[in-house]
């Protein structure tokens, strides 16, 4: 690997600018570099990155922007009852991007799974480790809230063991006085106060008579907060 002909500092730095520039010419908009000490010390014991990837170094968080609310829906595939989003399968060619990447490298990475339990498994809220890495702020949805998106996109977390510098940013809170998230919120899992019921929203979400349909094969989970927020310079016209 050519990082061994340098200072452990400068093939961090080397690293770190190679993976972004590739990030940027591949157009994932939506790409940052977690603090890996703070991921372990605000998950709990078991679910921490320490202790489900034990050989990582360094945490990539990235997204995919839902342009449209098609994008976030879901799509029968073909005559089976399985469906599928295209938001997810994004995201999905991304992860394979970034893994193809390192092994080229010389690295490995871990975890990346998007479908199941994967996601939550990590035991932190992807949104917090985006916003402490510069990408948005936590708003008052739970959800990240970017300056492209607002709240529309989806994230997922890739391991290496190559060694990345972290980026670093502001994660204050910038929804003011709105409340729209929570007045819409046809769960009533938005509780305020930085509160967020996901079993609630998740009973809701999952219940057909709540979900939108554009056809017999597309249909879209209530996501309300993701339509009401007037975050994001890219946000859904408003539906009737």
């Amino acid at each position: 690997m050519k990082e061994v002909l340098l200072s452990h500092g400068s093939g961090e730095r080397s690293m770190t600018q190679e993976i972004k520039q590739f990030a940027e010419a591949a157009g994932i908009d939506l790409f940052g570099i977690a603090n890996l000490d703070h991921m372990n010390e605000r998950a709990r014991p078991g679910r921490r990155p320490k202790d489900l990837y034990p050989y990582a170094k360094s945490v990539m968080i990235f997204g995919c922007g839902m342009a449209d609310p098609f994008c976030r829906g879901w799509t029968r595939n073909g005559k089976e009852r399985g469906t599928f989003s295209l938001t997810l399968l994004e995201l999905e060619r991304r992860c394979r991007l970034f893994r193809r990447f390192f092994r080229e490298r010389g690295y490995h990475t871990f975890g990346g799974e998007i479908y199941g339990d994967a996601v939550a498994g990590i035991g932190l809220r992807l949104a917090e480790a985006a916003a402490d890495c510069g990408m948005g702020y936590v708003g008052k949805s739970s959800l990240l809230i970017t300056p492209k998106y607002g709240p529309r996109q989806n994230l997922l977390a890739l391991a290496t063991d190559a060694v990345l510098e972290p980026d670093a940013g502001n994660p204050a809170s910038q929804c003011g006085a709105c409340t729209l998230c929570q007045a819409k919120c046809l769960s009533g899992a938005i509780l305020g106060g930085g509160y967020f019921h996901a079993r609630q929203c998740e009973s809701v979400i999952n219940a057909y008579p709540n979900k939108r349909y554009y056809n017999q094969n597309v249909n879209q989970d209530c996501d309300m907060c993701l339509r009401v927020c007037p975050k994001g310079e890219l946000h859904w016209r408003k539906e009737d």
